[in-house]
């Protein structure tokens, strides 16, 4: 009998773990609790809530000028960002060119790859939208197309999120049974942000910005 046979002998006599185990129920509680009859208002108070007590700066503004003058805010002296080619914002793009602010949307492919990432590595600021908001965790969701790529929320130190107030909704399986299943099924991939980047690994010490932005910005408008 050859080593690999006596493998499989030894794997097919012993029983199957936890076979007392209780079955599955047929629906799960959901892990974080909010009242089903939740205003749009309340939603949005609980996530600027949850996301700044994860070191999130929340703006939530009146209108879509506010939202444009916050940006401008945020972005200050600087002459360039990077940014989706897709921006929920309406106004955002003309603005940025009336200050003169240069709005590069990276491609980072095959032999582009490497210069596209160079060329994006001295800019400050990223701007991209945002498709979903999770009240009870503060958290954003990113969804990837050719339109809305990850290098904006990824590689700039300091990350602005535009949110829409519709698009947030009270906990991440609600997302999933709305519009998050599509999302999933048609992008390559889905980024969930919660807080700016923060790693433990060193020395056991809390440390922001190493695998990603230190400073995220969200504005909901």
């Amino acid at each position: 009998m050859s080593s690999r046979d006596k493998i499989l002998k030894a794997l097919r006599a012993n029983r199957r773990p936890f076979e007392d185990v209780t079955p599955r129920p047929e629906a799960y509680l959901p892990v974080t609790r909010i009242a089903d009859n939740t205003s749009q208002n309340d939603l949005i108070e609980r996530f600027a809530a949850e996301a700044r007590q994860r070191d999130t700066e929340v703006h939530v503004v009146p209108d879509t000028e506010a939202a444009i003058q916050t940006v401008l805010d945020i972005i200050g002296d600087d002459q360039s960002v990077l940014a989706w080619e897709d921006l929920p914002l309406p106004g955002l793009v003309e603005a940025l060119a009336a200050r003169t602010i240069k709005r590069t949307i990276p491609y980072a492919r095959a032999e582009t790859r490497i210069t596209a990432l160079e060329a994006a590595e001295t800019v400050r600021v990223g701007i991209s939208g945002a498709d979903a908001g999770f009240a009870t965790t503060g958290t954003l969701a990113l969804v990837t197309s050719d339109a809305q790529g990850r290098i904006p929320s990824l590689l700039p130190p300091v990350h602005i999120a535009l949110l829409r107030r519709d698009r947030i909704v009270p906990r991440m399986e609600d997302w999933f049974v709305e519009q998050g299943r599509a999302a999933l099924q048609n992008s390559r991939s889905v980024a969930l942000v919660t807080g700016p980047s923060t790693t433990g690994d060193i020395e056991q010490q809390s440390i922001r910005g190493v695998h990603g932005p230190g400073t995220v910005h969200v504005v909901v408008f």
